[in-house]
């Protein structure tokens, strides 16, 4: 067997980022998250990510790493970071709920804005799945987010809530109880849930219309069903700044179509880029 070598010139690659690691804590609990700096950053815009449930500051396809990167490119810093319970942090999953990780996300955003290489006043804020409601509620408490992206978010827990209240019957013994509460293959604890189902992101929407927004669904997201979509829409027809809502074809929940993916990727960076 013969062999071709080709000769390859490796070009040395410009760096245009630095990675820093950020660790608050919350309640004695440390939180792990990863700062995007640009390089030379002054007082740089920033987007903080927050992940879906059960998920973690890379995302599959390492994804947030991707839009970070993108993003630093251009100039915008990125904080991507773990919820207690999920990923490095600390806590176990069982103890998570919507309000620990609103409070995780706001304590991580006030810490980003005192940081000298950020400008406090461009933040805009990016969820994802589950991340839609925990980012919509920071945004809305912190009250001065720029600009959100929200990739497949949830609007309430309405889809599920046969299985919830399914769950309080004699129907279902207790082995398939615990196997209800599984997410992921983590079992999630009883305040989750009961939390979980009394989420509603309209007060939220309606705070922030004023705030420039993307919503981008897959059609063939099963996980999220896309009609969810069309409740974010229904609310953002009456907001004041721009909304743009994009569907994906052959998109699922988890992104996996590399093309769709891609183009969900540029049209985000294009927003931040456009409204920080």
């Amino acid at each position: 067997m013969q062999l071709t070598f080709l000769n390859v010139k490796l070009r040395n690659m410009e760096k245009f980022e630095e990675r820093l690691c950020i660790t608050p804590e919350n309640n004695g609990q440390k939180i792990f998250g990863v700062l995007h700096l640009p390089i030379k950053a002054e007082k740089c815009p920033l987007v903080m990510v927050c992940h879906g449930l059960a998920g973690n500051k890379t995302g599959k396809y390492r994804v947030y790493v991707e839009l970070a990167c993108m993003l630093a490119k251009k100039g915008i810093a990125t904080f991507r970071f773990d919820y207690r319970g999920c990923g490095d942090s600390e806590a176990e999953f069982r103890e998570i709920t919507p309000s620990k990780h609103c409070s995780d996300a706001i304590l991580c955003l006030n810490l980003l804005k005192k940081h000298p290489s950020i400008d406090p006043d461009r933040i805009g804020i990016f969820g994802r799945s589950f991340g839609g409601p925990i980012a919509l509620k920071t945004a809305a408490s912190e009250g001065d987010i720029r600009s959100i992206v929200l990739w497949c978010p949830m609007f309430n827990g309405d889809q599920w809530r046969d299985q919830w209240n399914l769950l309080h019957t004699q129907e279902v013994n207790e082995e398939a109880k615990h196997k209800m509460m599984e997410i992921e293959g983590q079992e999630a604890g009883y305040e989750f849930f009961k939390e979980f189902f009394t989420i509603n992101v309209s007060e939220d929407l309606q705070a922030l219309k004023k705030v420039p927004f993307l919503h981008i669904h897959g059609d063939k997201d099963t996980r999220i069903s896309p009609d969810q979509a069309d409740l974010y829409r229904n609310i953002r027809e009456k907001a004041e700044a721009n909304s743009e809502f994009i569907r994906l074809p052959e998109t699922d929940h988890d992104f996996s179509d590399n093309t769709e993916r891609s183009i969900a990727l540029k049209e985000t960076v294009n927003r931040f880029i456009n409204t920080l």
